[in-house]
């Protein structure tokens, strides 16, 4: 198995084992390791530490997420802006779900300055501005969409005290997207 092989395998044993657990704490380096059928010093050589490397498989776990939701979602909504909020939904729905693994990723991201995750909402936001915006507009939308819900992730109940917004509230969770999507859609 070559470098870039044994890579991918890791990343997947991780996305893997995090469906199987509540924490992202459950997980250790050396279960990975037997799981991936690779020596710990490979991991450490490909992702230099536990948490990159479990930012790394959630980041893609997520990012499969979205694009199987984006295949799936142009076969049920013609509107682009309601699947991009329908999108949204799903990926909170699965933050809801899984609090403290999303807290640890959002939180490592931010602290490694991680500038991928947007990157994911690109495709549908083409669609919503076709040929109106270039590339660095559509990213610089993707960051205004999602740092805000990242921020607001990280801690709810001050999220809640900010803004009277209850997160884990689904109704109150969806009518926040649609402010955030709505807002910023106004504003291009």
């Amino acid at each position: 198995m070559n470098d870039k092989d044994a890579r991918t395998n890791i990343i997947k044993v991780v996305v893997n084992m995090l469906s199987e657990v509540d924490d992202v704490e459950q997980i250790t380096v050396r279960q990975v390791a037997e799981r991936a059928n690779v020596g710990i010093g490979l991991i450490n050589y490909h992702f230099n530490s536990k948490n990159n490397l479990l930012s790394i498989a959630v980041a893609e776990y997520m990012a499969k997420m979205a694009t199987g939701f984006l295949i799936q979602g142009n076969a049920f909504n013609s509107n682009p802006v309601e699947k991009f909020k329908t999108m949204l939904k799903e990926l909170y729905s699965f933050g809801e779900q899984h609090e403290k693994l999303i807290k640890f990723t959002i939180t490592q991201n931010i602290l490694n300055g991680e500038m991928q995750t947007p990157l994911f909402l690109i495709p549908v936001l083409k669609e919503i501005f076709e040929d109106k915006k270039d590339e660095m507009g559509l990213r610089i939308i993707a960051l205004q969409v999602l740092l805000p819900i990242q921020v607001a992730s990280i801690n709810p109940t001050e999220f809640h005290l900010y803004s009277g917004i209850d997160l884990h509230e689904e109704d109150q969770r969806n009518s926040f997207i649609h402010a955030l999507v709505d807002n910023i859609m106004k504003v291009q």
